[in-house]
């Protein structure tokens, strides 16, 4: 049955189908294989909407929607430039900046895909003219974007609380410790990278530029206060976190910065 089902998906893959249209074509093949005809299938969709029933489910297109509007507004920016303010002009340290502005949007949005986009778009190009290697910048960015899955508001760990019905925030609390060691990982590599392949430095931005980047970054930090300050202080649960932050995001972006 399983070299069926696989078939089947293999076929319509090379015939140039949408992913979407193999997987649905294997899993009805092995459905019809199982049972002998569709009467079960009702009973089969009724348990997959049960599954989507809970309530902290909700948190998760909430996280990737205020995601997605610090995207397409400033938020982003203004992290990485205070990231880069302080540790750019060290050995490694436009690399150290990328893995440390990764895990600050993970902290921030959740996403993965997000952080990827939000962070690549602008630094890939300037690593690369700085003079590292193609394959260490996208591996260093989507390896540190991958720290969003551990860091709150960890949309994975909001799935995986949810099935198997552990506390989402206890699962938050416990992903901190790994995120930052991972990080500080990352940043030792990086370095060590740099003064192996003798990549320049950036120049030192001087202390008033600094409390400058401080000072537009206050606003995004914001996001990090009011999920792990929200849930923990007992104001917030994960969903109600991820609704004002979605709050926030439009307020900051069409209200404050004007750009959406």
């Amino acid at each position: 049955m399983a070299w069926t089902v696989f078939g089947v998906m293999i076929v319509l893959l090379l015939m140039g189908f949408p992913m979407m249209i193999p997987l649905l074509a294997g899993t009805l093949t092995g459905f019809l294989m199982i049972f002998g005809d569709f009467g079960q299938l009702e009973t089969a969709v009724q348990q997959i909407i049960a599954g989507i029933r809970p309530a902290s489910l909700i948190a998760v297109p909430m996280f990737i929607f205020a995601a997605d509007i610090m995207t397409r507004g400033q938020s982003a920016g203004r992290l990485i430039d205070m990231v880069m303010s302080f540790v750019g002009h060290l050995k490694g340290g436009l690399a150290v900046s990328t893995a440390t502005a990764c895990t600050m949007f993970g902290a921030v949005s959740g996403s993965t895909q997000a952080t990827v986009v939000a962070v690549g778009s602008p630094l890939r190009p300037r690593m690369l003219k700085a003079g590292y290697k193609d394959s260490f910048v996208l591996a260093l960015i989507v390896n540190s974007s991958d720290i969003a899955f551990l860091i709150p508001p960890s949309i994975g760990m909001i799935i995986y609380g949810v099935v198997s019905n552990t506390s989402i925030a206890e699962l938050f609390i416990a992903g901190i410790g790994p995120g930052l060691l991972i990080l500080v990982c990352f940043s030792i590599f990086s370095v060590i990278y740099a003064i192996r392949n003798d990549v320049p430095t950036e120049p030192k931005a001087a202390w008033a530029a600094r409390f400058k980047a401080v000072q537009k970054a206050l606003w995004p930090l914001g996001f990090p206060a009011i999920i792990i300050g929200g849930i923990y202080g007992g104001i917030f649960s994960p969903t109600e976190a991820a609704a004002a932050c979605v709050l926030y995001a439009l307020i900051l972006e069409v209200i404050v910065f004007r750009e959406l």
